[in-house]
C-alpha cells in the first residue's frame, strides 16, 4: 500500500489500529464482539479469529473439532428459506446466526479464518465510505499477504477473494461490509479448507456473480490450504501486511469486551429453529 500523503503533501503518520487476537472463539460471540466494537468504539481495529487446526484424518476427533467451531452464517437481509437447504441445516444440528453486516451467506468451521478491519472516520482519508473503495483497499492488503507466502494469482471477482488459474476463478474469501457515517468495517471468512459435505447445506443461490457460471459450490469454491505452504504461515504473512498497512498495537481480549455492556443497536444473533424454516 502506498505511503498516504496530507492536502500539503507531507506524508501522513499510518493510521494507529487496535490488534485484537482471537483464539478459537464461537462465530456468534465473535460477531457480537465486533458489532459492539463497531457501534460504541471510535478507534480502529484490525480483529483475527483462528481455530486450533483439526486433525487431518477422519474420525470422532476432527467432527469433534468441526462440531465445535460450525456455523451457517447469513447478511442482515439474508432468508434461510432462500439462502439454506433448511432441513438439512436442522437435521444436522448447526446453528444459524443473522450478522449485522450485508454480504452472503457462509457456512464456517475450524478450517475458516476471519478477519475484520474497522475504520475510524477519517484514518483513511483517501478511502471513501463506500463498498467498491473498501473492497479495492482491503484487497490490496491480501494481495500482499498472498505475495508474502508465494501466491500471485490474488483476484477480486464480484466481492469475492479467488485464485485465478488456467482452469477458472475459484473462490476462497467472503467478504461482507459494515458502514456508519465516515466509519466502515470489512469482515472476510476464509477457507482453508471445508467439507464438500457441509457445503450442501447452501442452496444455490438465485443471484449470483457471471464469475460462478453456475457452478455448484465444491465447484468454483477453492481452499488456501491447495495453493499455500502452512495455514500458520498465511496468518502470519497477513498480520505482517496488515502491519505494513496500519501501525498495530496488541490489545487483550478484556479491553475489547468493555464494549459489550456499552449501550448500543445489537442486530446479530442466534436464530432460532422456527425462524429457519
Amino acid at each position: 500500500t502506498a505511503p498516504r500523503r496530507r492536502a500539503t503533501g507531507k506524508m501522513a503518520s499510518p493510521t494507529r489500529a487496535l490488534w485484537l487476537r482471537l483464539r478459537n472463539m464461537p462465530v456468534l460471540r465473535m460477531l457480537q464482539l465486533e458489532e459492539a466494537i463497531f457501534r460504541t468504539d471510535t478507534r480502529s481495529w484490525f480483529i483475527t479469529n483462528t481455530w486450533d487446526a483439526p486433525p487431518t484424518s477422519a474420525g470422532p476427533e476432527r467432527d469433534a473439532a468441526h462440531a465445535a467451531a460450525q456455523s451457517v452464517v447469513l447478511g442482515i437481509s439474508g432468508k434461510p428459506a432462500e439462502m439454506l437447504n433448511t432441513v438439512e441445516v436442522l437435521k444436522a444440528g448447526v446453528p444459524v446466526i443473522k450478522r449485522f453486516s450485508g454480504g452472503g451467506t457462509i457456512i464456517s468451521d475450524a478450517d475458516t479464518l476471519f478477519a475484520t478491519f474497522i475504520c475510524a472516520a477519517d484514518d483513511e482519508p483517501q478511502v471513501p465510505p463506500y463498498p467498491d473503495p473498501i473492497l479495492d483497499w482491503t484487497s490490496s492488503v491480501y494481495d500482499a499477504a498472498l505475495r508474502g507466502c508465494g501466491a500471485t494469482n490474488f483476484a477480486v471477482r464480484a466481492n469475492d477473494y479467488c485464485f485465478a488459474t488456467e482452469e477458472g476463478d475459484f473462490k476462497f474469501g467472503g467478504n461482507a461490509q459494515s458502514i456508519s457515517g465516515k466509519r466502515w468495517l470489512h469482515h472476510t471468512s476464509l477457507l482453508w479448507d471445508y467439507e464438500p459435505a457441509r457445503m450442501g447445506l447452501l442452496r444455490m443461490p438465485k443471484r449470483q456473480p457471471t464469475y460462478r457460471a453456475q457452478r455448484s459450490h465444491g465447484s468454483f469454491v477453492r481452499g488456501l490450504s491447495q495453493t499455500l505452504p502452512s495455514r500458520d504461515a498465511f496468518c502470519a504473512s497477513l498480520a505482517a501486511a496488515a502491519g505494513a498497512t496500519w501501525e498495530l498495537t496488541p490489545v487483550e481480549l478484556e479491553e475489547a469486551q468493555a464494549a459489550l455492556s456499552l449501550p448500543h443497536r445489537q442486530v446479530t444473533r442466534l436464530l432460532r429453529p422456527e425462524e429457519v424454516c
